[in-house]
This record gives C-alpha cells, sequence and structure tokens, in this order.
C-alpha cells in the first residue's frame, strides 16, 4: 500500500453550550463468532465494561474503582441481545455476526453508585466535526455524504464513547466560509464563524501525519477559555479512537456527577418566556429528563415567569454546567447568581 501522509483536524465548536440526548449509553456491540448462550455469556463482561466506560465518561476513574463484581455478574444486567450482519474490518464487502447487548438503564446506575463511581447525564455536548485531509497532493475537507474511511472511523468512535456528533454539510455555504488553508492553519475566527450555522459546541483540532499503518496525532482542545494537548499514535483507527477516547475522558471528568444521598440538594431556580401551558409542558420534560433531577416543585407563575425549586443528586456547579445544555433554556447573563434562566423557543 503506498504511504499516505495527510492532516486531519477535527473541529469541535468552541464552548459547552449545546447538547443533544445520547439514547444508546446502555448498549455495547462487538463480533461474535456464533449465536450460543456460551460465546454470548463469554462476551458480556466485556460488553458491560464498555458501558460502563461510556456512562461513567472517564476511564481513568473506571479503572482506578473495582468494578469487577458488577462485569462478573454481568448476565443479570442484560435487558435484551440481538444479532446483525456488521462489516468486517478484513475488508469493506465482507461481512461478520456481531452481538448486541442492552443493559437494564436502573440497575447500571445502582450499581456505580455503590461502588461510588460518578455517572455523565444522557444529555451531552454536540461535536461538530471538520475533516481536513491532505495525501497524494490532494488538501481539501471532507464532510456529511463523503465516502471517506476516516470519517466512519471518528463516527466509530465517538458512537463507542457516547459523543453525539455532527458532521458539516460541505455545501456551497461551507465551502465560501472555510477553506483547507482556514483549518490546517488553525484560523478559528473562520472556524467559529462557519460553525455557527451548525449550533455545536466543543473545539477541538487534531494534526495527523505518517501513514495508514502509523499515524500521529497531535491534538488540541479549546474548552471555554482553556486549551488543553494530548498525542495519540498507532494505525490510523487506532490513534483516532485513543485521541476521541482522550477527549471523552476529559469531558467526562468536568460532567460527570456523583449521584449519592451526600450531594443531594435543592436548587432554585427561576425561568422566564413561559409564555403558555406548550412552553411549561416542554420546559418540565426536559428537566424531569434530566438524571440528577429526583423532583421538581413548582413555585409561583408571574410575568411569565416561573419559580422552580429542583431537588438534584449532584454537585450544584456540575448540574448549572449540564442544565443549559439541552437547548431548551439559557442563562441569563445578567444575573450573578447562577439562578436565573430564559426558556428558548
Amino acid at each position: 500500500m503506498p504511504k499516505l501522509f495527510f492532516s486531519l483536524i477535527f473541529v469541535f465548536a468552541a464552548s459547552i453550550a449545546s447538547a443533544a440526548e445520547v439514547t444508546d449509553l446502555y448498549k455495547a456491540q462487538a463480533p461474535v463468532e456464533s449465536q450460543s448462550e456460551q460465546d454470548r455469556l463469554r462476551l458480556a463482561p466485556e460488553l458491560l465494561k464498555q458501558v460502563v466506560i461510556k456512562v461513567v465518561g472517564d476511564r481513568r476513574a473506571v479503572e482506578q474503582a473495582d468494578i469487577s463484581a458488577l462485569v462478573t455478574d454481568a448476565e443479570r444486567y442484560i435487558d435484551r441481545f440481538y444479532y446483525q450482519q456488521i462489516p468486517s474490518n478484513d475488508g469493506e464487502a465482507m461481512q461478520q455476526l456481531a452481538l448486541t447487548l442492552d443493559f437494564n438503564v436502573n440497575g447500571i446506575n445502582n450499581a456505580l453508585q455503590r461502588i461510588g463511581l460518578p455517572v455523565w447525564d444522557k444529555i451531552r455536548p454536540e461535536s461538530l466535526i471538520w475533516v481536513a485531509i491532505e495525501y497524494a497532493g490532494k488538501q481539501q475537507l471532507i464532510g456529511e455524504g463523503d465516502e471517506d474511511s476516516l470519517l466512519l472511523y471518528v463516527e466509530q468512535a465517538a458512537e463507542k464513547r457516547g459523543i453525539p456528533l455532527l458532521l458539516p454539510l460541505m455545501d456551497l455555504e461551507d465551502q465560501s466560509q472555510l477553506t483547507f488553508n482556514d483549518v490546517s492553519t488553525g484560523n478559528n475566527t473562520a472556524i467559529k464563524k462557519a460553525s455557527a450555522r451548525y449550533g455545536a459546541s466543543v473545539v477541538v483540532t487534531a494534526r495527523l501525519s505518517g501513514s495508514e499503518e502509523s499515524a500521529e496525532i497531535s491534538w488540541q482542545a479549546m474548552l471555554g477559555e482553556e486549551v488543553e494537548r494530548w498525542s495519540s499514535q498507532g494505525t490510523v483507527q487506532t490513534a483516532i479512537q485513543s485521541g476521541v477516547d482522550e477527549l471523552a475522558d476529559r469531558l467526562g471528568r468536568r460532567l460527570n456527577m456523583s449521584f449519592t444521598a451526600a450531594d443531594d440538594a435543592e436548587l432554585a431556580i427561576q425561568v422566564s418566556g413561559v409564555h403558555d401551558y406548550e412552553g411549561y409542558s416542554r420546559l418540565m420534560d426536559y428537566l424531569g429528563s434530566l438524571q440528577a433531577v429526583t423532583d421538581i416543585k413548582v413555585g409561583s407563575l408571574g410575568s411569565e415567569k416561573l419559580d422552580l425549586v429542583l431537588m438534584i443528586q449532584a454537585e450544584p456547579a456540575k448540574f448549572r454546567q449540564l442544565l443549559s445544555m439541552g437547548r431548551v433554556i439559557q442563562p441569563d447573563n445578567s444575573d450573578n447568581n447562577g439562578s436565573q434562566y430564559r426558556l428558548l423557543p
């Protein structure tokens, strides 16, 4: 195979401000040799560990905890299992049998609470990824609809760690606002401008060089005002998975929450812009969907402002970060106490 030299730039929009609900956090898949019970039970502990890492969001926390009893007893947490044919890693035209296990949400969360591990809520930052490739004398940005194995690797890596993913359309609007050189040289002004239409959240750049068999990626993440850097090596697929794993770990450490009795707290908030029952219902459905919320007390409603007291099993500071990420309510920037929000249209 000819040696390929290229750069990948993965760009995720800047502050942790918008998010999506991840619906498959408690599901994991792996190739399997047969549909026998023996093969299914053999894979169950491995797949449960994948789910634990995805739910906690931080591999280091999982490695430091004792989850041996949980994974050994993986069978009792299975709600459903099924088989399907998926593309083989050995060749694009080949298919292989895969087992998917759905684990019980409450059972896993209760087990993690007993162990003392935090949980990263299913409402997670959306990540818009721009990919710039350079090889064989070609330079281009690729996006949704492009048939490129690199995009497939990124999608698989993000799915494995429960990161909501967006790919740019690369239509005329994108092409007019952002060029290959803008991305490869780190023109963040152009990148943010082109990203605005997607309403996505975090910003990471990664430069990959080498060949498909031996690649090295230098990563940089802009998380609010902070910048973090790391690197990953291996085959292109391995290096991408390793880099996305590290991104997920860093986001997870910032946003996961320990759901323990010691963290139970009342959080009083006021939400403006509640004009009608539809808005009220949308707000309550959203708050009720957050894993950290155990109860909602409704106070007075006046001048389209609703007073609420939330009972939460989480650190209030981390919960406030989560609260405004679901594109339902937005903090009032004029409020220094962090208790004023506005219902979005």
